[in-house]
């Protein structure tokens, strides 16, 4: 019979990963509601920050041709990162919708931006190598 007891790594692996968990819940960026308004024939989504979005049914894939009243059922996962039609077997990833509805310009800004807030040892270090060589290379003015 093979051992099942979480190791000391096992542990380690599951606190970093609840960390990783509670911080992507409170960020601004994560829907926290959903539903479908019948007057715009849209997805509405609101997110933490306050915001929210409209996303009209005709850009959501598996959704073009079905009945406004199916659309009602609809859930967010548990995540904020994807909705669920379970009626209708549609399941649709939320940062590829509002990739697909809007550009994928401003999702890349959005998550360059966030990317670029990280404060990671790895990023410091390369940092601190990059200071060491002279810097950040100075833009050449084009003639």
């Amino acid at each position: 019979m093979a051992n099942h007891e979480p190791t000391a790594v096992d542990h380690d692996r599951f606190q970093a990963a609840r960390a990783r968990g509670e911080a992507r819940a409170q960020d601004a960026s994560a829907p926290v509601d959903a539903r479908y308004d019948g007057a715009s024939d849209s997805v509405l989504l609101t997110f933490r920050g306050g915001g929210s979005m409209m996303i009209p049914r005709r850009v959501i894939p598996g959704l073009e041709r079905r009945a406004a009243s199916a659309l009602e059922t609809m859930t967010l996962s548990p995540a904020g990162d994807a909705l669920r039609w379970p009626a209708l077997d549609v399941d649709v990833c939320v940062p590829g919708l509002v990739e697909r509805a809007f550009g994928n310009r401003l999702f890349a800004a959005a998550a360059g931006r966030r990317g670029g807030r990280r404060r990671t040892k790895a990023k410091m270090a390369a940092a601190r190598r990059n200071g060491a060589k002279g810097g950040r290379p100075r833009k050449r003015a084009s003639a």
